[in-house]
């Protein structure tokens, strides 16, 4: 059975992507400034997965979870390849929409919603801790969109972009919450274990590649272990 309230908590990181999107609209934010901020945001979503995720998976079950976070690393990867692809062949041909990162984006945001439904369904906690990490997540990676749509794009687009693949959120978290209310706790395992490696995914090959290359400053990089050092606390303080 669904809770409202769980359902609820799933539009807060809606609400993060269309703040994004408004953001870039009025006033986008400088190139250092945004490497810091996309460094905090890595270091959030890289404690939810280290510190949230894979413990509780390992603890439940560990062999399943090995099989979710193999299954994870060969769909994120396959993800990666194809969205290569498609950005390859909008560059010969001249084409300056990034469809490759929206659709690489809209896969992400709808195992988000997977893994945040698991996470409720697993327990309120973790539900609440991922809900935290994807509302900085989003709020980032719909900054980065809108800098890759470029200058001249309209402001409804730049607002209304990030928040329709952000609904996908919502889509992916009913999915989890009906499918998997009462499964086994092996199952969740897996499910959660493959949600792990798409937050480092996230990290690693899109957040901390896309802040290096805007520039980054000793003080902006520290952020990473600021975002990673807040979630520690509030895990402890919430658990």
């Amino acid at each position: 059975m669904l809770d409202p309230i769980d359902i609820g908590f799933v539009a807060i990181p809606v609400a993060a992507a269309a703040v994004a999107g408004v953001v870039a609209a009025v006033a986008r934010p400088g190139e250092r400034l945004t490497s810091a901020l996309q460094h905090f945001a890595a270091g959030v979503v890289f404690a939810a997965a280290a510190i949230e995720l894979i413990p509780k998976v390992l603890r439940q079950n560990p062999g399943v979870a090995i099989i979710g976070f193999t299954a994870g690393i060969i769909v994120m990867f396959t993800m990666r390849a194809y969205t290569e692809r498609i950005e390859a062949r909008q560059k010969h041909a001249g084409v300056s929409m990034p469809t490759g990162l929206i659709g690489a984006t809209a896969l992400d945001f709808l195992v988000d919603g997977a893994v945040l439904g698991a996470g409720f369904t697993s327990g309120h906690q973790t539900g609440l801790l991922l809900t935290l990490a994807l509302t900085l997540e989003y709020l980032f990676v719909g900054l980065s969109i809108a800098a890759a749509l470029g200058p001249k794009t309209r402001r409804t687009t730049l607002i209304a972009l990030p928040t329709v693949l952000a609904v996908l959120t919502i889509v992916g978290a009913v999915a989890g919450l009906v499918l998997l209310s009462g499964v086994s706790a092996a199952v969740l395992a897996g499910v959660l274990a493959f949600g792990a490696v798409a937050f480092m995914y996230l990290v690693t090959e899109e957040l901390l590649v896309e802040a290096h290359e805007r520039g980054e400053t000793a003080s902006g990089s520290a952020l990473f272990f600021v975002g990673f050092l807040l979630f520690m606390v509030l895990t402890e303080t919430l658990g």
